[in-house]
Formats: C-alpha cells, sequence, structure tokens
C-alpha cells in the first residue's frame, strides 16, 4: 500500500505551515494559516470561491471587461462582480500627483439602469488636462448633493480654477471666486 501526500499552501500569502481546521458541510477539509489568519480549502466546488479567480476577476475590470463577459469567462455570476467591483471602489482613494493644479475641468456623463431610461444615474468628475489625471469622482443623481461629495474631494487641492459648463448646481456649490463655466448654445457640442 503507498500512501500520497499533497503540499497544501495558504492560496494568500503562499505559505507552507498550513494546518487543518475542520471540516465544511459539504464533508471538504478546511485549513488554516495562522499567519495571515485566512481560511481556506484545497479545491473549490465554485469558481467565485477561488481566490484566484477573484485576482482575475479584478484584473478584468481594471482592464475594461463587460460584467458579462467576465461572467462567460471566469464562470463567477454577474451579481458576485458587481459585489466584488463594488468592494474595490469603496476602498480607492486618488493618489494626485501634484498639491496644486492651475485649472480643472468638472464634468458629467450619465447612464441607466435597466431598461428604464427614466432611472439615469450620473458620473460626475474633475480632470486635470496639465498631468491628464482624473482628481476626485462622484456617482449618483444629477443633485447639489452629489455635486457637493465631489468638491469635498478636492477641498484639500489647491486650485486655481474649476471649469465647468452652465448647469445651475454647480453655480451653486463651487466657490463664485473660483469657477469659470462655459455656456453652451443649442446645437453645440463639448467634445
Amino acid at each position: 500500500m503507498c500512501e500520497i501526500t499533497i503540499q497544501v499552501n495558504c492560496p494568500y500569502c503562499h505559505s507552507m505551515k498550513v494546518v487543518k481546521n475542520g471540516g465544511k458541510r459539504t464533508g471538504r477539509q478546511n485549513f488554516l494559516y495562522r499567519g495571515c489568519g485566512k481560511q481556506f480549502q484545497y479545491a473549490y466546488q465554485k469558481a467565485g470561491c477561488r481566490p484566484e479567480v477573484k485576482r482575475l476577476v479584478l484584473h478584468m475590470l481594471v482592464r475594461n471587461s463587460g460584467i458579462r463577459d467576465i461572467e462567460k469567462v471566469t464562470g463567477v455570476h454577474r451579481q458576485t462582480v458587481l459585489r466584488w467591483l463594488n468592494q474595490q471602489a469603496a476602498q480607492c482613494h486618488f493618489k494626485h500627483r501634484l498639491k496644486s493644479y492651475s485649472s480643472v475641468q468638472i464634468d458629467e456623463v450619465w447612464t441607466f439602469v435597466g431598461q428604464r431610461k427614466k432611472r439615469k444615474r450620473w458620473l460626475f468628475y474633475a480632470y486635470a488636462p496639465e498631468t491628464d489625471e482624473v482628481l476626485a469622482w462622484s456617482w449618483g443623481n444629477r443633485s447639489q448633493q452629489t455635486v457637493r461629495r465631489l468638491y469635498r474631494q478636492l477641498q484639500a487641492l489647491d486650485i486655481g480654477w474649476l471649469c465647468t459648463d452652465d448647469w445651475p448646481a454647480f453655480g451653486k456649490v463651487l466657490p463664485v471666486e473660483k469657477h469659470l463655466w462655459e455656456r453652451l448654445t443649442p446645437g453645440t457640442s463639448r467634445g
């Protein structure tokens, strides 16, 4: 009779000092590495439970792959992909290249949710053309509150001019002495 041994490494920190840590309801062995405190199984039944698949999904999101494409390629349900996306977005923090910017452009884009265009969602963003970077963003409805959230993120920076279009909420939230706005005439585009 021969005995087969399998070396089990922690999928998070790749340490080999792993101990058994009970079993799951499915009857599968559970492992633990006390150094990082992570529990894991040797092989997972569902793709969304595997740490390497989660890393792949996050890399695909960064590379601008669509949610349904990620679902098809990885086998992870789109609701799980969206939950991971929201978790990562909550942890995002901007690291600005400069402390002072001569001008910042603030604009908004919209999309709709589901099949109804009445459920518009707005993304407001502040862009610095001199360094080609996005300085801040705020997601929500097209209200002063969303613009306020965006402006709060910019207050730590020294900004000469805040350039916007003539939408009224910008004029109510942004400081008058730094606000430049462009009135668009009908039939012209911003691009």
